[in-house]
């Protein structure tokens, strides 16, 4: 019997060592832009009671989240933490959603009396970091430290089109380009084509500025699961400040008049190729 319980604990032992090493944190700029997720850990000291452990485990995935989150690329060389708009709203919004979140996971090593702790927060949806920093993203340039740039029109008539598109992928792949809160498409002769303000601030919660891939296959699909049946793609010609992809006026013709037949630009239909 004393066998059989001895096998029995060291399996569980097994079982929640695996449990707790199955999750990866998700902490670096890009793989938070493509998964439109965070996911950090905390981990508590040893020789603690499981739920001093837990407790503590927890307040420290929350801290690194927080700190994951202020390093954020909001626009152009500017981080979350140094645009004072941007750290009001984490103060006042985001931190209290943290506090009440619950945690993925929970993991306490009773033979280390130590715990482990996963806490996750999305970037898009309700609640959600965009959702928090909608006022901010959708007020003016100015706010996110940006130049204020004309809008686009076209001086000329696009070219006629094979066929209608309803979303944009734009291949910034080898370019420098940084996945932001607030990534523009801006002409070569220096006019805005997309920018947060202009997507509609539901679809700013859902969608953000878009979306973030590493091929076009994952392009197309991300784009299909939102009603996309045939994105247009141009490529990056060069990137300002980071985070602003620029692309030929020309191509900004073909996706202006596209537009206005699809509206897929206030919906961020859109997505980048890193």
């Amino acid at each position: 019997m004393k066998r059989i319980a001895v096998i029995v604990f060291c399996v569980l032992m097994l079982a929640s060592a695996a449990f707790a090493q199955e999750m990866t944190e998700v902490r670096d700029q890009a793989s938070i832009f493509e998964k439109g997720y965070i996911l950090v850990k905390g981990k508590s000291a040893t020789g603690q009671e499981e739920s001093m452990a837990e407790r503590a485990a927890v307040v420290i995935a929350q801290r690194n989240l927080l700190e994951t989150i202020q390093g954020l690329n909001l626009a152009g060389e500017t981080s979350i933490v140094n645009n004072v708009g941007m750290r009001d709203i984490i103060n006042t919004k985001v931190v209290g959603r943290l506090r009440g979140a619950t945690p993925v996971k929970v993991v306490f090593d009773e033979a280390k009396g130590n715990a482990v702790a996963w806490v996750r927060y999305n970037l898009k949806g309700t609640g959600g970091l965009y959702d928090a920093a909608a006022p901010v993203l959708q007020g003016t340039p100015a706010k996110l430290g940006l130049e204020e740039l004309p809008a686009f029109k076209p001086e000329t008539a696009p070219a006629p089109q094979p066929k209608t598109y309803d979303g944009l992928i734009v291949i910034v792949e080898g370019t420098g380009f940084k996945p932001a809160l607030a990534n523009r498409i801006v002409t070569e002769s220096q006019d805005i084509l997309f920018e947060p303000s202009k997507v509609s601030p539901r679809m700013l919660i859902e969608r953000g500025c878009g979306g973030y891939t590493t091929t076009q296959d994952k392009a197309k699909a991300l784009l299909a699961s939102w009603g996309s049946k045939s994105p247009l793609v141009v490529k990056c010609v060069k990137v300002m400040k980071g985070t602003e992809a620029v692309i030929s006026v020309k191509d900004a013709t073909v996706i202006f008049e596209q537009d206005q037949k699809t509206n897929m630009l206030p919906q961020a239909k859109v997505v980048f190729v890193l």
